[in-house]
């Protein structure tokens, strides 16, 4: 019990709560015990009981001091006020009445302490505090003097034995009522605790099961939102967490797929031309002239999507090296206009520049090169005769550079841009399986993780039967981002 969570908290909680409840406990015992709150209650009662007949005493005192009414009217206040009726003579303070039997008769009234500010009185002369008996018993007594015509002073004292440290609570009733409200606040404490250990452990023992099911390779994990807020946050932050894991994991098994079909379909090709080149089938200069170049090229394609495959792995492991320099960007699209100008012309397609002044940007050249190659390889490839492919250079703001490469062909459907970038995705799979050079899908995943690493943003947009553009904004050399790439990709 004690090494989960939830019996953690329910002991911890319990132990709180009854801590708290002996601290209340021993603070009514303390201030119980206090005198303010022990003896000045009886004090006030017996100077009440004092003002109420202080003046029948004095009157009869005063007339008669030995009259037996006297006598009748002590006892009557003793038995009224239940209170024990002492009187003394002043002078020396002895006692030669007592209602309860003249048991005090004799004895000396002295010795009698209280703390100055708990006294109900200002009278000097008064008697008001606690009496310690020859027999060893403590009274609390008070009394003011009074004048008579036969003893001269007397102290007529009314004295209660002193009370008990929990007097106070006995006599309200408080006792019964403390333990019982403290057992019943304890009770339910107690289940309070156990609830809302429960209600924190409930969730992350979901969560540990979660785990362990994960673990062993189900995926198909979503925890409820239920219990404090940071366990909720955890709880949903697990659940993105997990979704991203499948998605990944789907990814990769799609992504072996995809590699398995693409370089088993070349190499089929290889095997089966190489065998007819083997077996003599291929007899005739033209059809071996054929097969070798049908070899060839599918070697080619194997060879570009190794190359593919081992850029993308050392983007992602972050072994890419950038070799970065001030670049002039419109001679990069200048460059890459002049390589793919021949292919261009073969298909008949109008392969145009155009550019503006344009601050030099940071970054490796090579792969700005691949980066804009690739994106208008594309665009002749899927831009029919007589179609234009456009290169535009310009500065977008302060801070940035723009290419756009533009094209007049089939454009893409809204449903598939967004795919676009995905590995092995193809747009247009009819004309990919009747191209002489088919793609691997991997082109514009890799573009977009170079644009990446240069601090760019890298945007697509096409309308169907109008053609596609895709936009390339990277920062100029002096700006912030650019010093961004410098510092991540120097050379040492």
């Amino acid at each position: 019990m004690f090494k989960s969570l939830r019996g953690r908290l329910f002991v911890s909680y319990t132990v709180i709560i009854l801590a708290v409840l002996l601290v209340i406990a021993l603070t009514a015992l303390v201030i119980g015990s206090l005198p303010s709150v022990r003896y000045v209650p009886t004090l006030r009662e017996l100077d009440a009981i004092s003002r109420v007949s202080r003046s029948e005493i004095l009157r009869l005192v005063q007339t008669s001091p030995g009259n037996d009414r006297l006598v009748q009217l002590l006892d009557q206040v003793a038995a009224e006020g239940d209170v024990r009726v002492v009187v003394a003579r002043a002078s020396d303070r002895k006692v030669f009445y007592d209602s309860n039997n003249n048991e005090w008769q004799g004895v000396t009234i002295e010795g009698v302490t209280l703390p100055d500010r708990l006294l109900p009185t200002t009278d000097a002369n008064a008697i008001a505090g606690l009496f310690t008996h020859p027999d060893g018993s403590t009274w609390l007594v008070y009394s003011r003097p009074i004048s008579s015509t036969g003893f001269g002073r007397l102290f007529v004292l009314f004295a209660r034995p002193e009370p008990g440290r929990g007097a106070l609570f006995q006599e309200l009733g408080l006792f019964n009522l403390l333990i019982g409200s403290g057992c019943l606040a304890g009770l339910l404490a107690i289940l309070l605790a156990f609830a809302v250990a429960s209600w924190v452990s409930r969730p992350l023992q979901k969560l540990a099961s979660a785990t362990e099911a994960i673990a062993e390779g189900d995926y198909d994990q979503q925890l409820p939102l239920e219990g404090p807020a940071e366990v909720q946050q955890v709880a949903g932050n697990f659940n993105s967490m997990v979704t991203q894991v499948a998605s990944t994991r789907q990814a990769q098994r799609d992504f072996l797929a995809n590699v398995s079909h693409d370089l088993k379909t070349p190499i089929t090709s290889i095997q089966g031309w190489s065998q007819a080149l083997l077996d003599g089938t291929a007899v005739t200069p033209e059809s071996q002239k054929r097969a070798a170049s049908i070899i060839h090229n599918e070697a080619e394609r194997m060879s570009r999507m190794v190359r593919q495959l081992l850029d993308l792995a050392k983007i992602e492991s972050g072994q890419l090296e950038l070799h970065k320099e001030t670049v002039d960007l419109i001679q990069i699209v200048k460059d890459v206009h002049h390589t793919l100008l021949p292919k261009a012309n073969e298909k008949q397609i109008h392969l145009t520049v155009e550019t503006a002044p344009v601050p030099p940007i940071c970054g490796d050249p090579d792969r700005l090169m691949q980066i804009f190659t690739n994106l208008a390889d594309n665009a002749l490839t899927h831009t029919s005769a007589g179609g234009r492919v456009h290169l535009d250079v310009h500065q977008h703001g302060e801070k940035a550079v723009e290419v756009i490469v533009q094209d007049t062909g089939k454009g893409i459907a809204p449903e598939e841009l967004s795919r676009i970038f995905e590995r092995f995705y193809q747009v247009d799979k009819s004309r990919v399986k009747s191209s002489r050079r088919p793609g691997s899908g991997l082109g514009l995943s890799i573009v977009q993780e170079l644009v990446g690493l240069h601090n760019g943003r890298l945007q697509a947009r096409s309308e169907v039967s109008k053609g596609s553009a895709f936009i390339v904004r990277l920062p100029v050399s002096d700006s912030p981002e650019a010093s961004t790439i410098v510092r991540r990709f120097g050379d040492g």
